[in-house]
């Protein structure tokens, strides 16, 4: 197995064992059987358990980091930014399902196993959020809100509707048709509409005439 393959596939199953059993309960010697490479491989590339966890995280948090930057460029409307922030975040998780498990893994954790660069790129989210917050405050299109606790409104939701994919599969499956799961395009309208009615002032209303 070439030396990129062999990185590859123990970037792979790395992913697969912390998903399942979080940084404390992985296993060097499984990761390395499910790559079917040899353990040493994993101190060859990554050097030791922790620093193989941080490329994790850094190599799912890469795509969401190019999104919030991209998004930071193409749109100037601060709703839109905040609305295609997780619209993207949904659409992301949705690719890459361990991001939001292994996050939510760390959260439970309290956060002692990410890194400094991963906690980098999480605050680089909420800045972005902040940023756009204040924007909207500042043009009088929003009401004033502190950020985090926008951000918390919006990625709780998305966090539980896949971290509980497997929950709805398995109790859902036989429910009436108002409980089935929403599409992914569903979702992304309604965090949307709530996102618009938890920051849009509303509109002003003329007085009644007599």
């Amino acid at each position: 197995m070439a030396q990129l393959e062999t990185r590859d596939s123990l970037l792979k199953a790395a992913i697969a064992v912390f998903v399942a059993k979080g940084y404390a309960g992985a296993r060097v010697d499984e990761i390395a059987r499910r790559a079917g490479a040899n353990k040493a491989m994993i101190y060859y590339h990554f050097g030791l358990k922790k620093d193989l966890y941080q490329t994790v995280l850094l190599d799912l948090f890469s795509s969401l980091l190019k999104e919030v930057a991209e998004l930071g460029q193409a749109e100037t409307d601060p709703l839109k930014r905040l609305a295609g922030l997780y619209a993207g975040l949904v659409k992301l998780f949705a690719k890459q399902p361990a991001l939001p498990r292994l996050m939510l893994r760390e959260v439970m954790a309290g956060g002692r196993n990410m890194g400094s660069e991963s906690g980098k790129a999480l605050l680089a989210i909420k800045g972005f959020v902040a940023a756009a917050v204040e924007q909207g405050v500042s043009q009088g299109r929003f009401r004033p809100a502190h950020p985090l606790l926008v951000h918390l409104g919006m990625i709780g939701p998305i966090m539980l509707y896949f971290g509980g994919e497997d929950f709805r599969a398995r109790h859902l499956s036989s429910a009436p048709s108002c409980l089935k799961p929403p599409s992914l395009e569903d979702f992304i309208a309604h965090l949307t509409d709530s996102l618009a009615r938890t920051l849009l002032l509303a509109p002003a209303t003329e007085p009644a005439r007599s």
